[in-house]
């Protein structure tokens, strides 16, 4: 089944009252952005967009990638849930035909919206505060135990998928694509996972059952103890909402890791660092639960001896990101990635500060002249609340990442300009980083005739026997050929076996058109085939 494109949807959901299904849905609002465009957020195979609908809030998820039996998978973890009836996991109603694209019905989940803000918004938030992580580890702990007791899994435990609210950090678990129970298990995994929460053999053993959250709920709990023992390491690990002391490189060679050798220096940590380097280099079903490991239980043999100091001389990886990882002044090859979550980099050209029409604050930051074809990062008053640091013009020159849903062009005919975008919406979406760090990041890790990396879509159909998807050309990204060479090396040196673990990313291969006024496309011309024509008069 192919589903509506971004653009598509946002179309439709500027006339949501007539196009969804959902009475109380139709007169609800919908959450937008200071252009006016419907505000998506990015999952793995849907766009989620926020519905207030009198005292109540909404995510409403659309799907935009095909995932195996879709109603089969969300029909059987809604009676899975429905059975627990848990506070781990929110109300949600899958909708067969929930809205209406282009005089198409396509399904819809219908989600109550998760109290409190995402584990990652928390630490950003949080983890220099004396005492704020205390009550987590425990929570974790407990919310391992249950998923243990009842023999399901989220399938994607990581920092954008937990939400943390109270002083006693209760947790709640969002986006249940992924989501494993009984009455599925033939179907198989649909997603493969954040990267720097995963175990090096996940993408290519991509294990469907009960246990696949047991190495995340580990690198988590590790992470919250070394930050409440140390704040500190925050900084010194280059810890940000997407990676929490570990990154995907630690967990491949933990002997040569800075990071691993950080908590072998603290006597507290020692131990379970110790026996978190076995995990990552055993195979994935020898990973224990999260209770076991903390006791010191079914710690794989052959423990890999690391210590207060890295080992030198082993081959360095590239840099492994979440998404791909694209340049800001490279205007062409962001366009193709249009409703993609993807990460920026680039150096900042201006900082603009402004009100919106409805009166309201905002900042831009371009990497280019504003009347030129440059891509820009929006934030808009809902995402100054929420930022802690407000750019200025001292950040011009400084070098910046972003990760976010790269939004569709906005074009003024009038000055002759096309902007592509970020919104930042949330503390730590955006990071300045050094120039040093900024080049690592965007230099391939081959040569000239590199691929693009392996997609979490294309991993899955090779798991599978399938074919993969095609995408975009020219989109320069970290290669996972070269990592895999180091891998190679890696594993001559060391005992054990393990598969290479390359970056995941969410890629399309459907071409972007811009949005209209109106829900129904008239057949004409893409946006890059209107936008060439617009350059070139």
């Amino acid at each position: 089944m192919a589903y509506p494109s971004f653009e598509q949807y946002n179309n439709a959901f500027q006339a949501h009252q007539q196009l969804l299904s959902d009475p109380e849905l139709q007169k609800g609002a919908v959450a937008k952005t200071g252009l006016g465009t419907p505000l998506a957020i990015s999952g793995g195979f849907a766009l989620t967009y926020t519905i207030k609908a009198a005292s109540k809030k909404y995510a409403v998820r659309c799907f935009h990638r095909e995932s195996k039996a879709l109603e089969r998978r969300y029909q059987a973890i809604a009676r899975r849930l429905a059975q627990l009836h848990s506070p781990y996991f929110l109300d949600f109603e899958f909708q067969p035909k929930g809205i209406r694209v282009d005089g198409n019905a396509y399904p819809i989940v219908k989600m109550a919206w998760a109290q409190g803000v995402t584990l990652g918004e928390f630490l950003e938030d949080n983890h220099g505060k004396k005492g704020a992580l205390a009550s987590l580890p425990a929570s974790l702990l407990a919310l391992s135990v249950y998923l243990e007791n009842e023999r399901v899994a989220h399938g994607d435990i990581q920092t954008g998928n937990m939400m943390v609210s109270g002083a006693t950090g209760a947790i709640q678990l969002i986006d249940y694509d992924g989501m494993f129970v009984e009455d599925i298990r033939d179907l198989g995994s649909s997603e493969l996972g954040h990267i720097n929460f995963q175990h090096p053999d996940r993408k290519s053993k991509n294990p469907f059952g009960p246990t696949m959250d047991r190495f995340s709920l580990i690198a988590l709990s590790l992470a919250l103890k070394a930050l409440h023992e140390d704040p500190a390491l925050w900084d010194k690990t280059n810890s940000e909402m997407d990676a929490i002391v570990f990154r995907a490189n630690d967990f491949v060679d933990p002997a040569s890791s800075s990071v691993f050798s950080e908590l072998m220096r603290k006597p507290a940590l020692a131990n379970h660092a110790q026996h978190f380097a076995a995990i990552c280099r055993a195979p994935l079903d020898r990973t224990p639960s999260l209770e076991d490991f903390l006791a010191g239980k079914n710690i794989p043999a052959g423990v890999i001896q690391i210590s207060i100091k890295p080992l030198e001389g082993r081959p360095k990886l590239g840099y492994m990101g979440v998404y791909d990882v694209l340049d800001a002044t490279s205007y062409a090859i962001c366009l193709r990635r249009v409703g993609d979550k993807v990460e920026v980099i680039g150096r900042i050209a201006e900082v603009k500060h402004d009100k919106a029409r409805n009166g309201k604050p905002y900042i831009f930051i371009n990497f280019g002249p504003w009347q030129g074809t440059i891509f820009k990062i929006s934030i808009w008053s809902e995402g100054l609340a929420a930022i802690a640091k407000k750019p200025d013009a001292s950040w011009v020159g400084k070098w910046v990442s972003v990760i976010g849903l790269m939004e569709p062009p906005y074009v003024s005919r009038r000055y002759k300009y096309s902007h592509l975008s970020i919104n930042v919406t949330a503390n730590g979406q955006m990071t300045v980083i050094s120039e040093t760090e900024a080049k690592f990041r965007l230099t391939p890790s081959s040569t000239k005739g590199a691929t693009a990396p392996t997609s979490n879509k294309e991993a899955l159909a090779k798991i599978k026997g399938g074919t993969s998807p095609s995408l975009p050309t020219q989109a320069p990204a970290t290669s996972s050929s070269a990592n895999k060479s180091v891998l190679d090396n890696i594993r001559r040196a060391q005992v054990g076996t393990q598969s290479s673990p390359t970056q995941t990313t969410s890629q399309g291969s459907w071409q972007p058109q811009r949005p209209r006024p109106s829900y129904q496309r008239p057949p004409g011309k893409g946006i890059i085939a209107r936008f060439f024509d617009w350059l070139l008069k």
